[in-house]
C-alpha cells in the first residue's frame, strides 16, 4: 500500500541570514548571472572578493591574474576555508558592481584603490563585469 503521507512544500527557509545592504551591486543591470564555483584557497574570503579562474576552480585574483586569467567572478558571500579544504560557493559572473565595494585580494593598505580599479576595469569588462563609481550620499561631486 502506498505511503499516504502528504508532500510538504517549503516556501520559506528558516536557516541562513539575509545580509544587510552593502551597495556591492550597482547600476541598472544589477547582478545578471550567478553560478557556483569551487574555491580552494585557504582562509577567510569576504563578500565582494574578486576571484579568477585557476587550474582547480577559482582563486582570489592576483595582480598578474588581471592580465592572464581567462575568467573572473565576484564572491557573493563571506566564506572560510580550512587547510586542504575547498568550498563550492556562489559567485557573480556578470553585472554592474560598485567599484568601492569590490575587494582586490592583492591590494595593500597603502595602495591606491582607484588606480587598481582603473587597471582592472578593462579585463573585467571583457568578462561582463562592469565597475561603476557611485557617489556617496552627501559627498561632493
Amino acid at each position: 500500500m502506498p505511503d499516504a503521507t502528504p508532500a510538504t512544500l517549503e516556501l520559506v527557509r528558516t536557516e541562513g541570514v539575509i545580509p544587510p545592504p552593502d551597495n556591492l551591486i550597482a547600476g541598472n543591470l544589477g547582478a545578471l548571472y550567478v553560478d557556483v564555483v569551487k574555491l580552494s584557497a585557504q582562509g577567510e574570503h569576504k563578500r565582494g572578493t574578486l576571484l579568477m579562474a585557476s587550474t582547480d576552480g577559482y582563486a582570489p585574483c592576483t595582480q598578474a591574474g588581471l592580465s592572464t586569467a581567462g575568467s573572473f567572478c565576484i564572491l557573493t558571500d563571506d566564506t572560510t576555508i580550512g587547510e586542504n579544504e575547498y568550498a563550492e560557493v556562489p559567485a557573480y559572473f556578470q553585472g554592474e558592481f560598485n567599484d568601492a565595494r569590490v575587494i582586490f585580494p592583492f591590494e595593500g593598505e597603502d595602495d591606491d584603490h582607484d588606480a587598481i580599479v582603473e587597471t582592472a576595469r578593462e579585463p573585467l569588462r571583457r568578462s561582463k563585469i562592469f565597475m561603476r563609481h557611485l557617489h556617496e550620499k552627501g559627498a561632493a561631486l
